[in-house]
């Protein structure tokens, strides 16, 4: 039941970040693909160890004490609203190529 809560709260998020853009005057389409696309990578950022900002963090506190700290290992665990983000990514997409298929053909 968590994960349905999970699903339902990301797609309200995403639905109300790409309603919002509507009112800087683009579709509600045209601007989906975006908001599911960043909403992916910033998902993925906060979601993940290891990486850039763990590095900085990691060479700034051994710049200050003198003492070598051990490099994290990057991993990434997917989870429910990671994949929400996608699904959400790649049904907009999708929506985009049905919407405007007589300008790509």
């Amino acid at each position: 039941m968590k994960k349905v809560w999970v699903v339902i709260c990301t797609l309200l998020f995403i639905g109300l970040i790409n309603y919002l853009c509507t009112f800087t005057g683009m579709k509600f389409i045209d601007s989906s693909f975006f908001c599911g696309l960043l909403s992916t990578i910033i998902i993925h950022f906060f979601t993940s160890t290891g990486g850039f900002s763990s590095n900085q963090v990691r060479l700034q506190v051994q710049a200050q004490t003198g003492m070598k700290v051990e490099e994290e290992e990057t991993s990434f665990h997917p989870s429910v609203a990671f994949y929400t983000a996608v699904a959400y990514t790649v049904v907009s997409l999708i929506a985009i190529i049905i919407y405007y298929k007589d300008y790509f053909i």
